[in-house]
């Protein structure tokens, strides 16, 4: 089955005719010849397939061509007379910011955008940024300092940083909704709403989701710390006090793999039927460290169910801070929340929570792209 694509790339109206699951550099690369856009992993983790959609970075080796029709689209090819790739360019070979060259376009993708976006980022933030470009030659330094010497010359000039270094993105494109269904919970329709934003090295996510449960059983649920901890996929607790608690998560990305185990603590407020829940911890390896904080609290939803509203906020470094970037977390967290949703209704119906098992990005991208295709199949 073939799809036409008609996308605007580097300022030039094209349109393709593709396989339904062509992903966007497929298109870019093999249909239209801009092979300036690098695959490297092909899983949305090396970060050399990055290009700009709309003015905001993609990973186009995961991206279906199709969820793109209409798109403005900006490869390494297209920044001809753009000052600021110019001066990119140049710091970046001044600064010795590339070596084999191979991440490079999506290196200077991301570099663009972080320079369009902050006015005057440390080097801490630089370096959050790029956590999702990797680069096995220069150890980044020097890429921070290219980024740093185009921002102090941007400042120098007058210009100002949010939305005024992209082209004006076009008007606002109807994409085809999806949502991810658990197979395992036969009924169970899961379509979280909220937003996922960062602060500084800091993830914050917000999502609210309901259970067609009352919320005195929902808070019953989640008042108890072992066993709303049940629910979470690849989670175990350990050991509970009154206020800590020890536990583990297992998660694997791919290559990475990463079991976390740490401590925390739990308050709870049950007059508001509130909670929080912080906690830290180190991998077993000592490759990644990870901190949170989740503030949750339980409402009366619509026809006797229940609302539960959440944010949590964490951050992590070493290996896995590649996944901090808000369009890569977004997937991650709906995939999880569907699991965590699926695992209450099953334990609140008095059934059991599904074995915990590692959390594998593989397994969310398949469930991703297999959503997505019902959706688009549906569409047309």
């Amino acid at each position: 089955m073939t799809e036409t694509v008609r996308l605007t790339v580097n300022g030039e109206e094209q349109t393709v005719t593709a396989p339904a699951r062509a992903q966007l550099a497929e298109v870019l690369r093999d249909h239209l010849e801009l092979t300036g856009t690098h695959l490297g992993c092909e899983h949305g983790v090396c970060g050399a397939c990055t290009v700009m959609v709309d003015g905001k970075p993609v990973r186009s080796c995961i991206t279906f061509a199709k969820s793109c029709d209409g798109a403005r689209v900006e490869t390494i090819e297209g920044y001809e007379g753009d000052e600021v790739m110019a001066m990119l360019r140049e710091a970046f070979s001044r600064r010795h910011g590339l070596q084999c060259g191979f991440c490079t376009p999506g290196m200077l993708a991301t570099a663009r955008d972080i320079v369009a976006r902050f006015d005057a980022p440390d080097e801490k933030t630089i370096r959050m940024e790029l956590s999702g470009n990797l680069c096995r030659c220069t150890g980044y330094v020097g890429v921070v300092r290219a980024i740093q010497d185009v921002i102090k010359w941007r400042n120098a000039r007058g210009l100002e940083s949010a939305g005024h270094l992209h082209p004006e993105p076009p008007a606002p494109r109807k994409i085809a909704k999806f949502s991810i269904r658990e197979e395992t919970v036969p009924g169970n329709f899961i379509e979280p709403s909220g937003q996922v934003r960062t602060d500084g090295a800091w993830t914050i996510v917000n999502r609210d989701f309901f259970l067609a449960v009352p919320p005195a059983k929902v808070w019953e649920l989640f008042a108890d710390i072992r066993s709303v901890s049940s629910c979470i996929p690849g989670a175990t607790v350990i050991k509970v006090s009154e206020d800590d608690f020890e536990g583990t998560v297992e998660i694997r990305f791919g290559p990475i793999r990463a079991a976390f185990r740490g401590v925390g603590r739990y308050s709870t407020d049950a007059s508001r039927r509130s909670g929080t829940i912080s906690g830290r911890g180190d991998d077993r390896n000592g490759h990644s460290k990870l901190e949170g904080e989740m503030d949750y609290a339980v409402c009366s939803g619509t026809h006797g169910g229940s609302l539960v509203s959440a944010e949590i906020r964490f951050r992590i470094e070493g290996l896995l801070a590649q996944f901090n970037r808000p369009e890569l977390i977004t997937g991650f967290v709906d995939y999880l929340l569907a699991r965590f949703i699926s695992n209450c209704e099953a334990v609140l119906s008095g059934a059991k929570a599904t074995e915990a098992r590692q959390l594998s990005i593989l397994g969310l991208a398949w469930t991703v792209l297999k959503s997505r295709l019902r959706s688009l199949f549906k569409h047309h």
